[in-house]
């Protein structure tokens, strides 16, 4: 875990805690990625959880796709440290609020599809 110290510059205290920040994404996405694959086994068990399961798989692969691409930046996030303008930094801000914008509408996708497996679950009990 990132420790925050006195001395930290602003810049070093907002570059630690855009790392924690990614680091939870990242984690939160491997548990996704778990998640699904229980999810795509529930809806395959379902009369008619074909097209459900079909979309289950392209948001697993979806899941995937888009944890190699935090893990990309996060290795990225080493060339912060050697910003030396204003220029520099701000690139990096915006950069991860983009991040920050793909990570939620990741998870909106998610809790959509989850949420029309589990009406389709309702319905069949």
């Amino acid at each position: 875990m990132e420790v925050f110290y006195e001395h930290d510059s602003d810049d070093r205290l907002i570059a630690k805690k855009d790392a924690l920040e990614l680091n939870n994404w990242i984690v939160h996405l491997v548990g996704n990625g778990e998640e699904l694959v229980i999810l795509i086994n529930i809806a395959k068990k379902l009369s008619n959880g074909e097209d459900m399961v079909n979309k289950l798989n392209e948001l697993a692969l979806e899941n995937k796709l888009h944890l190699g691409v935090f893990y990309k930046y996060k290795n990225s996030m080493v060339n912060l440290h050697e910003c030396e303008d204003m220029e520099c930094d701000i690139y990096y801000i915006n950069k991860h609020e983009e991040y920050r914008n793909l990570y939620a509408s990741i998870l909106e996708s998610f809790h959509k599809l989850k949420e029309e497996l589990y009406t389709m679950i309702l319905v069949e009990l």
